[in-house]
């Protein structure tokens, strides 16, 4: 269970890290399937690394993941104690990166935030790709002045200060195999200088939904991630989540895939 003092710390800079929340063999576990999966994505290709490929619902597809990166105390009850009971699955995702990223919220639903919870599978410095935050950049009004600069790559500059988007003021979130990133969605982040393949794991959560527009939103996240894969997934499923997942007789998971039962989407 975090403690009242991370809680203050997530919700004023709008992330939290864990460093070594998982031992170095359970992490090779993690990867050893990360990999198996996005292989088998492929069809037995090797990576081309020219563009980004992601899997989403990898973690929804294999017992492993659901278990050490769902269900597991080490994620959960970090996630209950940020955002508090009733929370809710919202997707999963592999990513094998290329190039840099550029300076982004992943959300602006600022009245109904989501959290990504990720671990990277290699170790990543400032220099190698590490993800990089604007602490506090996930609430209003600093969320919003940032807009105008929005880059549309990762190599422009961020037009709003004149700057290449690496020399921008942030904090280098630099890892090891490990480590775990909770993040808010709404929270501005990049990356630069990272090689071809730079391996990423992220399972997302959002609040307890208290209106219909909240729901509506959990919808819209839905409906993206449907588009995101028709853009970098190599199969064309046209779910997000399995039957097992869904329909799962674990306790943890059954109450977080409840929403989507309910809604009648997989």
């Amino acid at each position: 269970m975090i403690t009242a003092e991370q809680l203050a710390y997530f919700e004023t800079f709008g992330y939290l890290v864990l460093r070594q929340a998982f031992s170095k063999e359970e992490m090779n576990a993690i990867s050893e399937e990360f990999d198996r999966m996005l292989y088998e994505e492929r069809q037995g290709e090797p990576f081309p690394g020219e563009t980004r490929q992601s899997l989403y619902g990898i973690a929804e597809k294999s017992a492993l993941l659901t278990g050490l990166v769902v269900e597991d105390d080490r994620i959960y009850e970090t996630v209950e104690g940020l955002f508090g009971p009733g929370f809710l699955w919202l997707c999963s995702e592999g990513n094998l990166y290329v190039g840099d990223t550029a300076w982004h919220p992943d959300g602006t639903n600022l009245d109904y935030t989501s959290m990504k919870v990720s671990l990277y599978l290699e170790p990543l410095s400032k220099d190698t790709g590490c993800l990089r935050v604007i602490p506090g950049s996930h609430r209003a009004p600093f969320h919003e002045d940032l807009k105008p600069g929005q880059q549309s790559t990762g190599t422009t500059k961020f037009d709003k200060f004149g700057m290449e988007g690496a020399k921008i003021p942030a904090c280098p979130l630099e890892s090891q195999p490990g480590d775990v990133l909770f993040m808010d969605c709404n929270l501005w982040h990049a990356a630069f200088g990272g090689d071809p393949g730079r391996r990423h794991l992220a399972v997302n959560f959002v609040p307890e939904p208290k209106t219909e527009g909240n729901v509506a939103k959990m919808r819209r996240n839905y409906e993206g991630d449907l588009e995101r894969i028709t853009r970098l997934q190599y199969s064309q499923p046209g779910r997000l989540f399995s039957d097992a997942f869904l329909h799962s007789d674990r306790p943890r998971i059954r109450r977080l895939a409840s929403k989507w039962v309910e809604l009648g989407l997989n």
